[in-house]
């Protein structure tokens, strides 16, 4: 980063532009058209790495609400370990940028045999043909935030064509009900001040909300590397990991109703009683399968401030120390 730079300034601002992308998303059909190639497949994967995989995994839950059987798999795993794949199968592949090499290859093995993919990715990826929709311009921050948010918008339009889900009247509300948990901002840093957040923060959340404990763990690591955190379903938490949790630890829950609810709330009694430090935030009011679009939001501002409060520039992602610079340059991504 240039010495002109404000430390996360490209991080802030594309935050803070979600709801207008994901209104200019909603004002397209690009979607609608390429939820043609997938009309009547039996089983159909979300293929990803990282937040694309965070993608995957919340959007297995919108297309399963919409009745279409639906496996999220990580980009690595589908190209190297892959599931069988039979003639009524589909694919949607998550890819911010374009570039990654497991993605691509995922989808060349999947395209190999069938014409049945649709490509979730950034406007100026090279991946091109009549199954790529476009999200957003690419991000300037490594820590991704609006092509997180565009890519499971773009997903719930796919599974609106593809089914009936009984959400589908809430997702014109989407880009305010961003626009509200965007204007959150200094409530986050609030709740977090005078929150120790090292060694490790921890996040948890149930179905839908899994993804966006993981993807919570994931943008305060990219954003405030001197920070560790750890991303858990609610019920895997309970089952050793709790034991390893201190007084004083934070705790991120999400808290959306649904079926994970009561046992997150649970999983607060246990916290509670070791006392540990836990957080949550307000949740969406949409349903439980498009709230990860909205409960992220607060997430990305935690990561923000925590990266500020730490004197860690979010948009560096470490390249510009030596060591990490060189360690980045043992592997392609």
């Amino acid at each position: 980063m240039s010495e002109e730079h404000e430390p996360g300034s490209f991080l802030k601002a594309t935050l803070a532009s979600q709801p207008r992308e994901l209104e200019r998303i909603l004002g397209d059909d690009a979607a609608a058209s390429a939820a043609n190639r997938l009309a009547g497949c039996s089983r159909v994967f979300l293929v990803g790495t990282g937040t694309s995989y965070h993608g995957a995994l919340a959007g297995q839950y919108m297309l399963r609400s919409a009745g279409v059987d639906a496996w999220a798999v990580r980009a690595f795993e589908f190209a190297n370990y892959p599931p069988a794949i039979h003639d009524h199968d589909g694919l949607i592949l998550l890819s911010h940028r374009g570039t990654k090499r497991y993605s691509r290859q995922a989808l060349d093995l999947f395209a190999t045999t069938s014409d049945r993919w649709i490509v979730i990715t950034g406007l100026g990826s090279p991946l091109e043909g009549p199954g790529v929709v476009r999200t957003v311009e690419q991000e300037l921050s490594p820590v991704h935030t609006a092509s997180h948010t565009g890519a499971l918008l773009r997903i719930a339009q796919v599974a609106t064509q593809l089914g009936r889900p009984a959400w589908k009247g809430q997702l014109s509300e989407v880009p305010d009900r961003v626009g509200e948990a965007v204007a959150l901002g200094d409530s986050v840093a609030a709740l977090i001040d005078g929150v120790e957040l090292r060694p490790v923060t921890h996040f948890v959340g149930g179905g839908p909300a899994r993804a966006t404990a993981y993807e919570g763990a994931l943008k305060l690591r990219e954003a405030s590397h001197l920070v560790s955190a750890e991303g858990h379903d609610v019920e895997g938490i309970l089952h050793g990991p709790l034991v390893s949790i201190q007084p004083g630890t934070p705790v991120v829950l999400v808290k959306q109703p649904g079926p994970s609810l009561g046992r997150i709330e649970e999983v607060e009694s246990a916290l509670r009683e070791i006392s540990a430090t836990v957080l949550s935030f307000p949740h969406s009011d949409l349903d439980e399968v498009l709230a990860p679009i909205v409960n992220v939001v607060p997430l990305q501002w935690l990561a923000y401030h925590a990266s500020r409060r730490l004197g860690v520039d979010a948009d560096s992602f470490r390249r510009d120390e030596r060591e990490y610079a060189a360690a980045q340059s043992k592997f392609t991504l």
